[in-house]
């Protein structure tokens, strides 16, 4: 599935049809992110940055498709899209493949549970426990990495709203998700749910290319257009509206 947002060329520069298309992917389902209300286009704080930097290095567009975080890796080793614009955590083990902008969020690996439940305050506590997350996502490859005796029953989904839906009705004991969009997600479901301790680990979040010629140059050019949106405020701006938080910024 794909879709095509608009953002005008920038000071009027002229480019080869080809390169007019920045070609994205993005999860989708992320909200605060990457999310669709109302039959609308996608919006969220990673869509707006990738359209303000599309529209600073003067593309005609974007387009973005969508699937899970495993697939959106497959696409652009594939070469099928340019980037990922998803709450993409820049880990030394995806350092090894793959080439990072600089930092566009800092976050941080957050357990979610029910707001009665004061059992589950860190990793330790999620022994024999039922722990939700999402598939392909760098946080499920940490706990199995990291946390493979650990006694922790972890089940996966395609959709975080499910995640929350099955915390809140005791089907699992708990979610670890993204910091930086939990306390978004927890309001905008209404359900009873808080957020559990301090992160699991901290990380920051960037749009990661492949390791050649091409990826090499787009994320020079990534990096010198988040650097001209951070001086001018632009960042801490469209996260103020998206986050109610700025997560541009080191905390």
């Amino acid at each position: 599935m794909s879709v095509l947002l608009i953002s005008g060329c920038d000071d009027g520069k002229k480019q080869s049809d080809e390169s007019k298309v920045l070609h994205v992917g993005t999860f989708g389902v992320s909200i605060g992110f990457s999310y669709k209300q109302n039959g609308k286009d996608y919006e969220g704080y990673d869509i707006a940055t990738v359209n303000a930097v599309a529209k600073k290095l003067g593309y005609d567009k974007v387009e973005l498709t969508t699937a899970d975080m495993t697939g959106l890796f497959g696409m652009l080793d594939a070469g099928k899209i340019d980037t990922i614009a998803n709450q993409v955590e820049a880990n030394d083990k995806r350092r090894e493949k793959y080439l990072f902008s600089q930092t566009y969020i800092y976050s941080g690996a957050q357990l979610v549970t029910r707001n009665n439940d004061n059992s589950i305050n860190s990793i330790e506590n999620l022994k024999g426990k039922r722990l939700g997350v999402d598939v392909g996502s760098s946080k499920e490859n940490f706990l199995r990495q990291n946390y493979p005796n650990a006694g922790i029953d972890i089940h996966t989904y395609d959709e975080p709203s499910a995640i929350v839906q099955d915390v809140a009705l005791g089907r699992i004991d708990a979610y670890i998700m993204d910091r930086a969009g939990a306390q978004l997600l927890i309001d905008n479901s209404r359900l009873p749910l808080k957020i559990s301790g301090t992160p699991v680990y901290r990380y920051q979040e960037a749009f990661p290319f492949v390791k050649n010629d091409k990826g090499e140059a787009l994320r020079k050019r990534f990096d010198e257009a988040l650097t001209a949106l951070k001086a001018d405020g632009t960042l801490s701006k469209l996260s103020e509206q998206y986050l109610k938080q700025d997560v541009s910024k080191e905390q």
